[in-house]
């Protein structure tokens, strides 16, 4: 799911990167495995939020992966070094099966 070395993914449940409180920049997400493990064809995503973290542009899926544009919200409130989640929901091409996948970044200037 998470793509390239930003990723800490000692925890695999929980993955992390650090994120900048000034970056607005896409995160390319992988698909295919999550896909096939339920089993399914793509059918949409979305993508799930909760302040400091905005999801700016969800992307759209081309080739197994989706280039999510985060950032936060104007005048944040966040705490250097805390990790701020936001949730990727999946819905496959059967129209039925949905999954949740969440992932956090870590607010802190870099």
């Amino acid at each position: 799911m998470t793509i390239g070395s930003a990723w800490d993914i000692t925890d695999p449940d929980k993955p992390w990167a650090k994120w900048d409180p000034h970056a607005n920049i896409r995160i390319p997400i992988g698909l295919t495995d999550w896909l096939a493990e339920l089993g399914v064809g793509y059918g949409s995503h979305q993508i799930i939020t909760a302040a400091p973290l905005t999801c700016p542009d969800p992307g759209t899926y081309s080739a197994g992966t989706i280039l999510v544009r985060m950032a936060l919200v104007a005048s944040p409130v966040f705490s250097p070094g805390v990790k701020y989640p936001f949730t990727i929901r999946l819905t496959g091409d059967d129209g039925t099966t949905k999954d949740d996948r969440t992932l956090y970044l870590k607010v802190k200037d870099r």
